[in-house]
């Protein structure tokens, strides 16, 4: 294995571990934190929990786009990369895209309206589309979104390999 292989090894695994830390966070947040939070837990433990996912989720995206770009890079010059990779590549960088916006967006929504959460009357007399509405929810986009990505990330290592077995 040549020390660029092994570079390009390190960059794969450290975006790996950034997908899982937001990836995973988010399902945490919409499966733990937000349940725990609307039954009336501590808001100041609330708020700060947030502000630490909040530097996570940065730290993230940060990583994400820097080895994101070196893995693109070294995939779309290799002889072995063909239309149907960068056909899937394209489309998971739009849905990664879609997700660091959506993150942005969730932020500034937080920040605008600090406990301004639905009682649970409130949620029940909701319309469909109200309903609809919550369950595409920014964080809720986001954990489905960050779903898809890594089943797209699979995806790739798999054309990849098939390219590369076909040599």
């Amino acid at each position: 294995m040549s020390p660029g292989d092994i570079f390009i090894l390190a960059v794969g695994w450290i975006l790996t571990i950034a997908a899982v830390a937001w990836v995973g966070g988010s399902l945490f947040y919409l499966f733990v934190l937000r349940p725990a939070s609307r039954k009336g837990s501590d808001a100041s433990s609330s708020s700060a929990i947030a502000n630490e996912f909040r530097a996570l989720v940065g730290t993230a995206v940060m990583v994400l786009i820097i080895t994101g770009v070196v893995l693109a890079f070294d995939r779309l010059t290799s002889k072995y990369t063909d239309v149907s990779y960068v056909s899937v590549l394209g489309i998971k960088v739009g849905l990664s895209l879609w997700m660091f916006w959506l993150a942005g967006v969730l932020q500034k929504r937080r920040r605008s309206r600090a406990n301004a959460s639905l009682t649970e009357e409130e949620r029940s007399s909701l319309p469909l589309t109200g309903r609809a509405q919550r369950v595409f929810s920014s964080a809720n986009l986001i954990a489905i979104i960050g779903i898809i990505v890594f089943l797209l990330s699979d995806l790739l290592q798999a054309l990849f390999e098939d390219a590369l077995k076909a040599v």
